[in-house]
């Protein structure tokens, strides 16, 4: 489904700051597969579908699709989306070709079972509907010390130190896996659940994560540029 057009475009509350180019990017591709009639179901849904300061952007595109769903483990709230599903990506509670659009937003680092959950994604996909999904660039320093420390630092050690580079709460940070985080190995799984990716964007760090390490962190970046990888994807064969 592509309903991409100048008017949308213009009409996107983009700030072009570099500080929101991940998410504007993001938000950018999701823009281009929304219309009046699209049933669109944010996997992983959290309590928002961008960040705490990117409310005008998110009220834009929550207010495009004719049906807007949520799926999180324990949804309880949430800043834009009213109908909220309470379910596992490995178990969609939905019925075949339910959706036009599925985005999953900073979850594929998360999932034991990546192959599963998109098998299950596909299967909710009506026939011409797209999967768009960010998720962190393993092969980045930063993220690449983070799966590290996730396997020999006790947890609680981690998440202070991802603390530091990021205003979420503690309890808004789950374990890693990092089993679909670099293009090949996505690419790959995304196939295997009957997905093709029709756009591919590597997503290029803007700033250190830590202000004390910056000139290390600067070098760093210039060796492992990208941070995190947005796709698009359809099923097989879709045009």
């Amino acid at each position: 489904m592509h309903s991409s057009s100048k008017t949308q475009q213009i009409e996107l509350p983009l700030t072009g700051e570099k500080w929101a180019a991940k998410s504007e990017a993001y938000a950018t591709l999701i823009s281009e597969h929304l219309t009046p009639t699209t049933v669109w179901l944010d996997a992983g849904c959290g309590r928002r579908l961008l960040e705490e300061d990117m409310d005008p952007l998110e009220d834009w595109l929550a207010h495009r699709p004719r049906l807007l769903m949520g799926l999180d483990p324990q949804a309880t709230d949430h800043r834009n989306i009213e109908l909220l599903v309470s379910g596992s990506l490995y178990h969609l509670p939905f019925a075949d070709n339910s959706f036009d659009l599925v985005t999953a937003n900073m979850v594929a680092e998360h999932l034991d079972d990546p192959l599963r959950a998109f098998m299950e994604i596909a299967r909710c996909l009506n026939p011409h509907g797209a999967l768009i999904l960010k998720t962190p660039n393993l092969l980045n320093y930063g993220v690449m010390a983070n799966a590290i420390a996730s396997k020999f630092m006790p947890e609680k050690w981690r998440l202070g130190l991802v603390h530091g580079s990021d205003d979420r709460q503690y309890e808004e940070f789950f374990p890693v896996r990092y089993k679909a985080n670099r293009m090949d190995s996505l690419r790959r799984l995304l196939q295997s659940s009957g997905l093709q990716i029709h756009k591919a964007i590597a997503l290029t760090q803007q700033q250190p994560f830590s202000r004390r390490a910056r000139k290390v962190e600067e070098i760093l970046m210039k060796v492992t540029p990208v941070v995190g990888l947005l796709v698009c994807a359809h099923k097989a064969g879709a045009v």
